[in-house]
């Protein structure tokens, strides 16, 4: 058995759980525009879907849905808003939420698994990729404990023999170069193997209003737009600072530079829900958040695995990466690429 931590609505007056049901259909309606196929999908009958709408008409004293005969469904500005915070809190504690589940369930496995099964400490920076390694890692002989870090942090604890497997991203091209100093010190091809993940695009995503006033990245500078970072130590903040020193852009001038969060998917809600608008991530996770997206640094993301891993682990672990359902997810991933998925890179080619 394997725990999994979830985020639930309470009503607090009632003291009673909000319908679990509710906000998925909410998300159904909107993508459908229609309550009869929403309730199919959340597999509720039209019936149960109606009464659950109108109880939360009720419980919040404001409409959640628009019905008009002929013309199906649609969120009213109440159920939209709703809806967003929604997604704006899952994303924002969904990292968290898993590592402390990983916790939980290594805690549960040490009593369960024989003494002699090899724990591999596997810390690696966001990615949607290693989202699904990490899904079908669940059924590997292996047991893995996962952790997320930013790439720098992730590199320092391979060294530091704090971990056995980092998970890093790099950019391909002029732009390497400026961050060798950061990243050399922590490569070495004696040690440590380097496997091909994916590629993958980063970007400017931002408020398709601002569609027409952002043209490169020097537009970021305009007093009148609100930025969102990423954390310091991340990967994609490190990239970002390079972006910044090779085009002249002066991180003063940026209105919100300072405000920092710890994933893509975070950083894209935020601007979704109107508290940013504007910051600097992933085509996919724009596309999951239907922002807009300005391309700048193609990369790698990148497995080193220590060579002192046993044969039999370091194999396992390429027939995970390299496995058909790993590449058809990464193939399916807006931005990304698995033309080189499992091969086997060099440090030096890195820059």
């Amino acid at each position: 058995m394997k725990i999994k931590l979830d985020i639930r609505w309470f009503d607090a007056d009632a003291e009673q759980e909000l319908a679990p049901n509710l906000l998925p259909l909410l998300f159904s309606i909107k993508q459908t525009g229609s309550l009869r196929t929403a309730a199919v999908e959340v597999g509720l009958s039209y019936r149960t879907a109606w009464g659950m709408i109108n109880e939360a008409n009720a419980a919040f004293n404001q409409t959640l849905v628009l019905m008009q005969r002929g013309r199906g469904a649609e969120l009213t500005e109440f159920g939209q808003t709703l809806l967003e915070m929604k997604q704006s809190i899952d994303s924002k504690y969904r990292m968290e939420l898993m590592s402390d589940s990983d916790q939980i369930n290594q805690a549960i496995a040490s009593f369960t698994q024989s003494k002699q099964l090899k724990t591999v400490r596997f810390h690696a920076s966001d990615d949607l990729a290693i989202l699904s390694l990490k899904k079908i890692a669940g059924a590997s002989s292996i047991s893995f404990d996962f952790q997320s870090k930013g790439s720098l942090e992730a590199l320092t604890q391979l060294t530091a023999m704090r971990c056995d497997v980092a998970g890093f991203h790099f950019p391909e091209g002029d732009l390497a170069h400026g961050l060798e100093a950061d990243y050399r010190p922590l490569l070495n091809d004696q040690k440590y193997r380097y496997i091909h993940l994916a590629r993958r695009q980063q970007g400017l995503m931002f408020n398709p209003a601002l569609s027409s006033r952002i043209k490169d990245l020097k537009d970021i500078t305009r007093r009148s737009i609100k930025f969102i970072n990423r954390q310091k130590g991340s990967g994609t903040r490190v990239i970002f600072d390079q972006l910044l020193k090779n085009n002249d852009v002066d991180k003063k001038d940026i209105n919100g530079y300072e405000r920092e969060e710890f994933t893509h998917t975070a950083v894209a809600a935020l601007i979704s829900s109107g508290h940013a608008d504007i910051g600097f991530g992933l085509e996919a996770a724009a596309v999951e958040f239907n922002l807009s997206f300005l391309p700048l640094v193609k990369e790698v993301y990148v497995i080193a695995m220590n060579q002192s891993l046993s044969d039999p682990i370091q194999k396992e672990i390429r027939a995970l990466i390299k496995s058909p359902e790993l590449k058809r997810t990464i193939k399916s991933l807006p931005g990304y690429g698995n033309k080189d998925t499992g091969k086997v890179i060099h440090a030096h080619k890195f820059f």
